[in-house]
């Protein structure tokens, strides 16, 4: 194991702090953070426009009208860019950062994107409905029911990225080597849990 470079790929729920506890480890052991920033750098890297990596993003609908956009966007109905296309792109984008140095990647299938990284921790952050609800309606500005609704939707949407594109079940617990759940713990204490993880096993590398 590449003891050197520090991966770490964060799968979350929708309100249970995962971006945030990323954010944290990131800024503690020194990472790079990736969460949104990979759509920009792969439009850069790629020469397409920033705007169709969003429509074909986990948060967005990335399976519907995805070609007729792509289609008049670039003039011709035979040329046009897939959904495929674009997660691939994104893809090459994520390797490339995780060869770079250490990283925390948060979503967008990152911990298949790099499953064959043997230095990747990879994590995902649940919480109770209740607590996601609260932290959505902050976030969002929402009433309690509009929050649960906003939950409900992009949590459909994330989990139908990652099951098309990993053949795997967004959430499953064989698919990560930790899984936390935030109700019971600060966001501190998640990213201490963490580095604790990533420390363990890099003893075995001394």
């Amino acid at each position: 194991m590449d003891c050197n470079n520090v991966i770490v790929t964060i799968g979350r729920q929708v309100g249970s702090g995962g971006r945030l506890i990323g954010k944290i480890l990131a800024e503690r052991m020194g990472l790079a953070f990736y969460d949104r920033e990979i759509l920009a750098r792969a439009a850069r890297e790629s020469g397409i426009k920033d705007e169709f990596f969003e429509k074909a993003d986990e948060k967005n609908n990335f399976m519907n009208g995805i070609t007729t956009v792509f289609s008049s966007a670039f003039g011709t109905a035979g040329n046009f860019l897939s959904s495929e296309s674009l997660f691939k792109f994104q893809s090459d984008t994520i390797r490339k950062a995780a060869t770079e140095g250490g990283a925390v990647f948060v979503g967008r299938c990152s911990d298949y994107v790099l499953r064959d990284f043997p230095n990747r921790t990879d994590v995902f952050i649940t919480a109770n409905i209740e607590d996601r609800i609260k932290r959505a309606a902050e976030y969002f500005n929402l009433s309690a029911a509009d929050a649960k609704k906003r939950i409900a939707n992009d949590e459909q949407k994330r989990a139908g990225f990652y099951n098309f594109f990993t053949n795997k079940t967004w959430g499953a617990s064989d698919s990560y080597h930790l899984c936390l759940n935030s109700s019971y713990l600060s966001l501190e204490q998640c990213a201490d849990i963490i580095e604790n993880y990533i420390r363990i096993k890099a003893e075995k590398c001394s």
